[in-house]
């Protein structure tokens, strides 16, 4: 049984004539005819009397009109309904972002879609990198953000946005924000606070170390924390120097609480991504919340 079967049966009883159902739906006579035989067929029983001049339903036929109505009536609706559900402007994104996206940048973004978008929630959970890639494959959230790009061929990942890794230091004369210092001797000299195992600046930074030769295993580690925000603030009371976001230290530089080491080598750039499980099929919201992503840095 198909629609167009359905749609040709209660055109018939409508407007009582093949032909004139055949024009409405653009179908040739014999088409109808064919649709209306096969659902008789079909169902084993005669659902239009032909004997009379005017076309008429028997009584089955009566009965099988009012459900094929209600059946048509009903595709309609999840039609109109799917349709709407596409460009619907309501409901809730979850997002899992590592600790620089959570805290600095994912915020004021949010923010600006919510103004454009009032009626979408946005939820939001903080992990480190490697929480974020595994709530992405648990299907704990559709979309994941993370300043470490990593080897995963279950997951894709797409850039959307750019920084530059920044070496901190108290607010001491030692550390004067005016001189070049040599890297060798900053992180061989000083107390250094490095962050977790399982974070994208962790990952970031020991990379930069690598590539200008720093042997990490001479680096003094004196503190690890979990979080940039409590990095920040053991730099600020003296506790030694680290690497991390320049998104995350602006404020605290502009007030003068750490001061910024220039080096005699560049920092590293560091590229943030947006992550979602390969092939997996994103929600028209998620959707929307990538292509605000897209214009906004456009």
């Amino acid at each position: 049984m198909e629609f167009k079967q359905l749609e040709a049966f209660v055109k018939v009883v409508e407007l009582k004539s093949f032909s004139k159902a055949a024009e409405e739906i653009y179908v040739s006579q014999p088409s109808i005819s064919a649709y209306i035989n096969l659902l008789e067929k079909e169902l084993q029983i005669t659902l239009l009397n032909r004997s009379t001049r005017v076309i008429s339903p028997t009584d089955a036929g009566k009965v099988f009109y009012d459900y094929s109505k209600n059946i048509l009536a009903l595709k309609n609706k999840s039609v109109v309904s799917l349709r709407n559900f596409e460009t619907n402007t309501s409901g809730k994104i979850k997002i899992i972002a590592s600790s620089v996206p959570a805290q600095y940048i994912l915020p004021k973004t949010i923010a600006d879609f919510h103004k454009r978008y009032p009626n979408i929630k946005i939820h939001m959970v903080q992990k480190d990198t490697a929480g974020v890639i595994k709530g992405i494959l648990s299907q704990e959230a559709e979309i994941g953000f993370v300043g470490s790009k990593l080897d995963n061929e279950k997951c894709t990942f797409k850039h959307f946005m750019s920084e530059k890794l920044v070496v901190i230091a108290p607010n001491m004369d030692q550390f004067n924000y005016l001189k070049e210092f040599n890297a060798e001797e900053l992180f061989y000299s000083n107390y250094f606070i490095s962050r977790e195992k399982g974070s994208g600046t962790r990952e970031q930074y020991e990379n930069y170390f690598r590539e200008i030769n720093i042997d990490i295993k001479k680096i003094i580690e004196c503190a690890c924390f979990d979080n940039t925000q409590s990095i920040i603030n053991a730099v600020s009371s003296g506790l030694g120097i680290s690497i991390v976001s320049e998104y995350a230290a602006k404020l605290y530089i502009d007030l003068g609480l750490v001061v910024p080491l220039q080096l005699n080598l560049t920092t590293q750039t560091r590229h943030f991504h947006y992550v979602f499980k390969k092939n997996f099929i994103k929600s028209h919201l998620v959707e929307l919340f990538i292509k605000f992503l897209a214009d906004s840095k456009s």
